[in-house]
């Protein structure tokens, strides 16, 4: 059971988002009432406790104690994991389920439980759209994510960034709700320990919150647009190294400066590791959203170099082994399917 915060004072709000967090020690619904009240908006941040771009924004303008233009509903989910030693560095609350792995049902364990009390929180008040806000583990440029494509989820992430992922990957994220009359896109807004990440969370909220109109496109905008990614995900036991050249007994080593390569293009040749002895279909896989392996579509192996076989934009390469592990090593999407969206 979330815990619940009615239109807090700025008093009631400690003075960092850490003693805030602390303050409250557990999942919480916040409710502000805007200016008009005819129209209710949502927001999400820290569904994953190592993302912390989202809840320094709020908690800065919730400092402010000023009135949104519409009602506001917030959600802060992942408050436990957060608050694990060394704050911020916890993805998911040990021995639990990824928290946006989990707004699909059935809604079995704790995390499920939650997403379900998020999901009809929403229900309930009914917000004309929602944001979830995230940052990649990796150092990364902002994005948005959709599982809609369309002018209304578009205008969503022109709020924060110019680039757009179109995935029709399900895995049981908030986003995969998202609906024409109530859109949800993610806002990734950049790397956790890049600088520019929190000033893009802060410029963007402060659009979606003061903004009459956020879900028609802004003339003179430009979007990047990638379509139909793929994660490369490694299968359980395998062993995984980050260095400069190979470690002797991983069945991958990846270099340790990929994650730079975060929304560059990665053309034909790329190196995306060096694999050990084993043959790589017994530790990696890239399943795209049939459920298909198409590993040989996007990678291909020469001598022990892992390989990018096209032009390809990786996104949300991580470099934390065990987000590699649990989660992916990275998303990938045919340069070819980019296009450029000009309003």
């Amino acid at each position: 059971m979330m815990k619940t915060l009615v239109n807090p004072t700025a008093e009631q709000i400690k003075n960092t988002p850490e003693a805030f967090l602390q303050s409250i020690n557990d999942s919480i619904f916040i409710y502000v009432d805007g200016q008009n009240r005819s129209v209710t908006r949502g927001l999400v941040t820290l569904l994953h406790g190592n993302e912390p771009s989202g809840i320094r924004a709020l908690h800065r303008w919730l400092k402010l104690g000023v009135q949104p233009l519409y009602n506001l509903i917030c959600f802060i989910p992942s408050v436990p994991a957060a608050l694990l030693e060394p704050m911020f560095k916890n993805r998911v609350y040990p021995g639990q389920r990824d928290m946006n792995r989990c707004f699909l049902p059935p809604f079995y364990d704790a995390p499920g439980q939650l997403a379900e009390d998020i999901l009809e929180k929403i229900s309930e008040y009914q917000p004309e759209c929602i944001l979830d806000i995230h940052n990649t583990s990796g150092h990364s440029p902002d994005f948005g994510v959709v599982t809609f494509e369309n002018a209304t989820h578009e205008a969503l992430v022109s709020l924060f960034s110019q680039r757009l992922v179109v995935t029709d990957l399900r895995l049981g994220s908030l986003m995969e709700t998202s609906t024409r009359r109530c859109p949800v896109v993610t806002i990734e807004c950049g790397g956790v320990k890049d600088l520019s990440s929190g000033e893009i969370a802060w410029q963007g909220l402060l659009r979606y919150l003061n903004d009459e109109d956020v879900m028609s496109l802004k003339h003179g905008h430009i979007m990047d647009i990638y379509r139909h990614p793929v994660r490369l995900e490694l299968k359980e036991n395998t062993t995984l190294a980050y260095s400069r050249s190979y470690v002797l007994g991983t069945d991958l080593t990846v270099p340790d400066s990929l994650e730079h390569l975060n929304f560059d293009l990665a053309d034909t040749g790329t190196l995306i590791g060096w694999l050990g002895g084993r043959s790589v279909d017994h530790y990696l896989v890239v399943n795209d959203a049939s459920g298909q392996n198409v590993f040989e579509r996007y990678f291909t192996v020469k001598g022990n170099q892992l390989l990018t076989a096209q032009p390809l934009k990786l996104f949300m390469i991580t470099n934390r082994p065990d987000i590699a592990l649990s989660d992916c090593l990275l998303y990938a999407a045919e340069e070819r399917e980019h296009t450029v969206l000009e309003t």
